[in-house]
């Protein structure tokens, strides 16, 4: 910006040289131009502001931008956020045909568009991954993740293509997408457990022997949690399992005490523990040494496991000593439980 005139006689005076020659000095002024000082030449914009009585530092107050905004808007080097739009025509007294006409036709830059922080929760509340966004968009991922965390602006022309994607009309879109998220629509409750635990993403993703991507996705709720990873996550981050699938949102198979147990439920209670670890009998069988038909049976009562299983599968399952060999002792097995002992 060049110097006032008080202050360019000042220079004048301290460098023992005419106004003039300071002006030049100085160089050109990019903020008070012709389009901007209110004469002949002055852009509609700028006579816009000069009849509502405000100066360029009064108006970027009145619609939450910086002077210089003003100024390249006046100048025509960029054209206003669509977002702040309604803020300028109400600050300037303008209806919105009005305040397009006093913009001009400029065709949009790269440098228009909105800043649209709160995209991101906008997607995730219309129910559509960031990868089904994208192929709905024609985007890459780099250009959907600073879309959606407001490091670029969305062009103005592709506000109608995105709101479309998201099932709302472009209004809607600016007035609910401008505004960032609020604290605890962007809560993530995984992640703060593992903050609360002192652990890395990293270091969690060791311990539960995932991939580092598998954590930061079931912290954004971008993928569920599998069943299978509960138990062991609870393990990790020193929570109640209760506390941990309240965190991830999920809800397993209800379940009584295992106080309240008795051996006529021991098939249920083996199959309702398998469904809740996720795992199928296949898989179980794998981690006892059986094969899954083995499996099978015994959630079906037409078999019994051994002592050495079930001892097994009361860690495997987490669960208190003795709570399941107590079913099949109690159930008539005893001289098997012995013998495996």
């Amino acid at each position: 910006m060049c110097p006032q005139p008080l202050q360019l006689r000042a220079l004048a005076a301290v460098l023992g040289r005419d106004v003039e020659d300071v002006r030049v000095l100085a160089g050109s002024d990019r903020v008070r131009t012709a389009l901007t000082s209110g004469g002949a030449g002055a852009s509609p914009l700028c006579r816009a502001r000069l009849t509502a009585g405000l100066t360029m530092t009064q108006l970027a107050r009145k619609v939450g931008v910086g002077p210089a905004a003003v100024s390249r808007w006046e100048n025509g080097q960029r054209t206003p956020d669509p977002a702040v739009r309604p803020r300028l025509a109400a600050a300037l007294r303008l209806t919105p045909d009005e305040l397009a006409r006093a913009l001009g036709n400029r065709a949009p830059s790269r440098a228009d568009g909105a800043l649209l922080r709160g995209l991101g929760q906008m997607r995730r509340d219309a129910g559509l991954t960031q990868r089904a966004f994208r192929n709905a968009l024609g985007i890459g991922a780099t250009t959907a993740n600073l879309w959606e965390h407001g490091r670029v602006r969305v062009p103005v022309t592709r506000l109608t293509d995105v709101a479309a994607a998201l099932g709302v009309d472009p209004e809607t879109l600016l007035a609910r997408a401008s505004r960032p998220p609020s604290p605890s629509a962007g809560k993530r409750p995984l992640a703060a457990l593992r903050r609360e635990a002192g652990l890395t993403q990293r270091e969690l993703a060791f311990h539960l022997g995932v991939s580092v991507r598998s954590v930061v996705h079931w912290e954004a709720a971008t993928r569920p949690v599998p069943p299978t990873v509960v138990r062991p996550l609870a393990r990790c981050l020193r929570k109640p399992l209760a506390a941990v699938l309240a965190a991830a949102a999920l809800e397993l198979p209800a379940l009584a005490h295992p106080a309240s147990w008795t051996p006529v439920q021991l098939p249920e209670v083996l199959a309702t523990l398998r469904r809740s670890s996720g795992w199928s009998a296949a898989a179980l069988g794998r981690r006892l040494g059986v094969a899954g038909r083995t499996v099978r049976t015994w959630e079906t009562g037409t078999g019994t496991p051994p002592a050495s299983a079930v001892r097994r599968l009361e860690l495997l399952h987490s669960l208190p000593q003795g709570c399941l060999v107590r079913l099949v002792t109690e159930g008539g097995h005893a001289d098997q439980v012995r013998r495996a002992g």
